[in-house]
């Protein structure tokens, strides 16, 4: 136990306590732009988008800028090649990727400041402040979607500041999760079929879902390494979350946890 100026004990945690503590509740967190069916409408109604998933798409690697349907597939890498360039090469004329992704970022922080202001503020700084220091001791060589979206301006109210640092740490966390899935020898397509989320993000189905096309392999054939591969994530992130000391990772994961526990979405 950690102790803190008084004396009294106070919580502690280990760096892969605190990254396995996060996770579901910072990817939960994210849908809640991510899903909203006013996201959806957004990137329609106001960008002229031909589909409501398209803002995901380009909103999420339009920080990248306007490179091909290919690179940003790659980046993207758990959406199918053409499923993204349908999206990546039929923006309204005008409109850039770059723009598409601070459309995005005000989804984000528009999220943030309705859905946080309930919360009080000083805990609500802080995690913005700890997860910012995690983000921060990470590489960008990690991947394009990470460096972009960690590069993108930051917004002024706390509760668009968390849903921005929330988002980020997602993007850290997925260009990890490539990495490792590439390094145990598996396709981006393997990992969706053997996913360890519940139904219906796992198997063939979620695989049509994400724009693959069968036949698909039987996704016990890869399940092991599966498993090996969520290890693989956390053991890569261990020394970002590694900068914060035990008593300041237990406080990041508690304010995370309640936080997102505390959101009807």
């Amino acid at each position: 136990m950690a102790t803190d100026t008084t004396g009294a004990p106070s919580a502690s945690a280990t760096a892969a306590e605190t990254i396995e503590r996060v996770f579901k509740p910072i990817q939960q967190f994210t849908r809640g732009w991510m899903m909203s069916p006013a996201t959806d409408r957004y990137g329609t109604e106001v960008l002229g988008l031909d589909r409501p998933r398209q803002f995901w798409i380009v909103g999420r690697a339009g920080v990248m800028g306007s490179c091909t349907a290919e690179v940003a597939a790659a980046a993207i890498a758990f959406h199918a090649l053409d499923h993204v360039r349908e999206a990546w090469d039929n923006l309204p004329p005008g409109r850039t990727h770059l723009e598409v992704a601070e459309h995005y970022l005000g989804r984000i922080a528009a999220w943030g400041d309705e859905a946080l202001a309930a919360f009080d503020a000083g805990r609500m700084a802080r995690l913005d402040e700890l997860g910012r220091r995690i983000i921060a001791a990470a590489s960008p060589s990690l991947g394009g979607l990470f460096a972009g979206w960690r590069a993108m301006p930051v917004p002024d109210g706390v509760g668009a500041r968390v849903a921005l640092t929330t988002h980020v740490l997602r993007e850290l966390r997925g260009a990890a999760h490539l990495n490792a899935v590439l390094a145990t020898g598996l396709s981006p397509l393997d990992a969706i079929l053997a996913s360890t989320n519940a139904p219906p993000r796992t198997g063939p189905e979620y695989a049509e879902r994400m724009g693959f096309v069968g036949p698909f392999r039987d996704p016990a054939e890869v399940r092991d390494a599966r498993g090996e591969a969520e290890a693989t994530t956390a053991k890569m992130l261990e020394p970002c979350f590694g900068v914060l000391s035990p008593a300041e990772l237990a406080e990041f994961g508690e304010i995370v946890e309640t936080t997102r526990n505390s959101i009807d979405m």
